[in-house]
């Protein structure tokens, strides 16, 4: 009888030492891990970074008032980004957005909320066209851009409207994926 009391007595206190532990395991453990681990370790303000090719020439510019790093998906987040993309025959495209994010080694850059691509022709920077949407994911590698997002491209006295667009700025094309409407406006005669 004593041996049965006590086996049930030491088997009600291991019961209490590991619901203690337990219960001492998930007081201290963090409450969400992913978001400890994908918290920023360096951040850099004022930032312009320049791509050239092995002559020198200038490819592509970024300018950011800040930068974050995040090491859990080797992200940079960027706050009012420009970005600046140099072709042949001076020609250029800036684009601009209220955020934006590097990704993957760097290659990709994200823009979104108010994003505008303004192309610029000739060395005294005439602005031929205005693109707008609300995000665009740019391939730096390849000079590509793509977005499934409602797209207006304004041109001299036309107006484009449409959904989705695949911009290759090697080729100097734009596809326009759906919904396309046009609008042209008769130029004003002197």
């Amino acid at each position: 009888m004593f041996s049965k009391t006590l086996f049930i007595n030491l088997i009600l206190v291991a019961m209490i030492l590991l619901g203690t532990w337990y219960t001492w395991q998930q007081l201290t453990r963090s409450t969400n891990a992913f978001t400890e681990r994908h918290q920023p370790d360096t951040y850099a303000t004022q930032v312009t970074m320049f791509h050239t090719d092995a002559d020198g020439n200038l490819h592509d510019q970024l300018k950011t008032p800040l930068s974050i790093h995040y090491p859990l998906d080797d992200s940079i987040s960027l706050a009012t980004p420009l970005f600046n993309l140099f072709l042949k025959n001076n020609e250029t495209w800036d684009l601009s957005a209220k955020y934006g994010k590097l990704k993957e080694s760097n290659d990709h850059l994200q823009l979104w909320d108010n994003v505008k691509l303004i192309q610029k022709k000739g060395s005294n920077t005439n602005i031929s066209s205005t693109l707008t949407t609300s995000i665009l994911n740019i391939n730096l590698k390849e000079k590509t851009a793509d977005t499934a997002a409602p797209v207006v491209i304004t041109q001299a006295n036309q107006v484009l409207n449409a959904v989705g667009l695949h911009a290759d700025f090697n080729t100097k094309t734009i596809q326009l994926l759906s919904q396309v409407k046009g609008q042209l406006k008769p130029t004003k005669s002197k």
